[in-house]
């Protein structure tokens, strides 16, 4: 696992992150209640932030690894731009609203990040594998087949949320381009 703060690592390691598809309630309490003290100092490391609007992203992702998808939405809503947009649709897949998760994906568009996703994606699944680039309209479907009884391939999903998490948190974090 790739490392970014003491903070950050902790959240990263909570146990049972991105088991569920559609969770119901935070999955660390303890760490939850530590995120939302925690300022962006904390967060980075006391590294100097180039871009503060990425590292919003950042910290919406912390919210969202740690199923605190209430918390996640308000970050993700009011976070303009492809990235934003992107995280938003995410966070509407794991609320189980996926024609809305759809409709944000849409708004972004194809992202750079897409094909090093689908590169990592091809690893655990047999059907991305067979596509070209990475397709969250495809990931969202198959969610929305397991939550409505398709759950042979639970632990493949959760995979590629994982996947799908991992990559677009180092991309924003590389791109707050902290100093």
């Amino acid at each position: 696992m790739k490392t970014y703060s003491d903070f950050i690592d902790r959240v990263l390691r909570a146990e049972g992150r991105f088991r569920k598809l559609i969770p119901t309630e935070p999955l660390d309490y303890d760490l939850l209640l530590q995120l939302r003290a925690a300022d962006d100092a904390t967060l980075s490391d006391q590294r100097a932030i180039g871009k503060p609007a990425m590292f919003t992203l950042v910290r919406g992702g912390l919210f969202y690894a740690l199923d605190a998808i209430d918390e996640a939405h308000k970050i993700f809503q009011d976070s303009p731009g492809d990235l934003g947009s992107y995280w938003h649709g995410m966070m509407h897949r794991r609320e189980g609203d996926f024609d809305n998760a759809r409709y944000w994906f849409r708004r972004a568009g194809k992202l750079p990040i897409f094909d090093e996703l689908h590169r990592t994606a091809c690893e655990h699944s047999a059907d991305m594998a067979r596509q070209d680039t990475w397709d969250p309209y495809l990931f969202t479907g198959e969610c929305e087949q397991a939550r409505f009884g398709a759950e042979e391939s639970l632990k493949e999903l959760a995979d590629l949320q994982r996947v799908e998490f991992e990559g677009l948190f180092d991309y924003c974090w590389r791109q707050s381009e902290l100093k």
